[in-house]
């Protein structure tokens, strides 16, 4: 890689040797000391490469073997100035074109987070610019190992964090800790199970832990349902904390109201399309072409195109494109029966994403009431389901309860 850059920069030609001692030309050559490189048989001929010094060194040798040399290609640095020394203009935009590629280079234009599962990038990279890292930041000016203490500061859930810059992305490589996984009988942590609801108890069989109610019973949202305790056996009475385990199913009741208005809009989308391109430089926005719509209801999709130099390189530059496609509003009135058949599949949807997967419905019932063109409905919902829910319970505690069972 080194040595291919050097060639650029000092210039080189492909020479091309025909003659009947073509074998004898290299061999000389090599003696000779001069270097070369890529040498190649094509047909009656032999190509290589060398610099342009070497080139002027070896028609000695190739006269005297009576060679015919031939230059067929110049690649380098010089050849590329001497072909635009009249073009200043040029060879000064291009300067001036490195020049700026180099000093957009040293600050931050992209900022992405990898590794992590559980803690949203969103969140790290809002944890950062609230403490000045941030894109559009000069790389020199921000201590990444103190971004990386800011990070496991604000995150428990991190053990290792990592910053680094690729090109003017700074990226954030997390490791996040291990959950643990599920204890078995022999050493899960003590906990106890707790009501997730309002309820009444239909059923109850416990496992392991101290049924606190039965079925029957009517229990609040946080009541204990079983506590985690167990006696050590029939010679000792004495209790000792451990994991709860039972099923505890109850009658629960759900209730959502939502509101429609019979009154409706419906979009008719038409074949007119245009289209709008924005120039956003930095944190500005230019206009580069807005094609006109004569339509004054449209939907409008935004498509960014962010200008970049390779995958490492992201530049603050970049075309929006936003394509907009207009509809024509139709105004419709719905049936009272229609608004509540609407209405009550809009409730149902909502609700059915708060009832347990294995919940089961017992009862439903709907009450409307309509107001004017808007109608109000209440869903009411009966349904049997695990209304448990596990909780640990503290060390302290296990130990007080087994000093009071001593």
């Amino acid at each position: 890689m080194l040595l291919s850059l050097w060639h650029y920069l000092k210039g080189y030609v492909i020479v091309e040797v025909r003659g009947a001692s073509g074998e004898k030309f290299l061999n000389l050559v090599t003696y000779h000391g001069i270097d070369l490189w890529n040498v190649q048989h094509k047909g009656d001929c032999i190509c290589f490469c060398t610099s342009i010094p070497n080139f002027k060194e070896m028609k000695r040798a190739a006269h005297k073997t009576r060679s015919r040399l031939k230059i067929v290609g110049k690649i380098g640095l010089p050849f590329f100035t001497y072909r635009y020394k009249k073009r200043k203009l040029f060879v000064i935009g291009i300067g001036l074109f490195v020049v700026l590629l180099w000093i957009l280079s040293s600050f931050v234009w992209l900022v992405e987070v990898e590794g992590n599962t559980r803690i949203s990038s969103m969140d790290v990279v809002k944890t950062l610019e609230e403490n000045g890292y941030s894109s559009g930041k000069l790389k020199m000016n921000m201590d990444l190992r103190m971004a990386e203490a800011i990070l496991l500061k604000a995150y428990p859930d991190m053990i290792w964090v990592g910053i680094d810059y690729e090109g003017t992305r700074m990226v954030i490589r997390v490791a996040e800790s291990v959950l643990p996984p599920t204890m078995n009988a022999t050493n899960e942590s003590p906990r106890s199970l707790i009501s997730k609801r309002d309820a009444l108890i239909t059923y109850i069989a416990v496992e392991k832990g101290k049924p606190m109610v039965k079925a029957g019973d009517i229990v609040k949202k946080g009541d204990m349902l079983v506590a985690g305790e167990m006696p050590r056996g029939e010679e000792d009475p004495s209790l000792y904390y451990a994991a709860s385990k039972a099923t505890v199913r109850g009658k629960t009741i759900y209730s959502l109201t939502k509101t429609i208005n019979m009154d409706q809009v419906k979009k008719q989308y038409l074949d007119e399309t245009s289209k709008k391109y924005v120039l956003k430089l930095f944190d500005k926005n230019l206009t580069l072409f807005n094609q006109k719509l004569t339509s004054r209801n449209y939907d409008t999709m935004y498509t960014l195109h962010q200008l970049r130099i390779t995958k490492l390189f992201p530049l603050p530059f970049g075309v929006e494109v936003q394509a907009r496609i207009g509809y024509e509003p139709s105004y419709y009135t719905l049936t009272k029966e229609e608004a509540e058949d609407m209405l009550l599949a809009q409730i149902w949807g909502e609700m059915s994403r708060s009832l347990g997967k294995e919940a089961k419905i017992l009862k439903r019932e709907a009450y409307f009431k309509q107001v004017g063109k808007e109608i109000t409905g209440t869903l009411y919902v009966v349904a049997e389901e695990e209304i448990s829910y596990p909780v640990e319970t503290s060390i302290e505690m296990q130990n007080k309860g087994e000093v009071l069972n001593e």
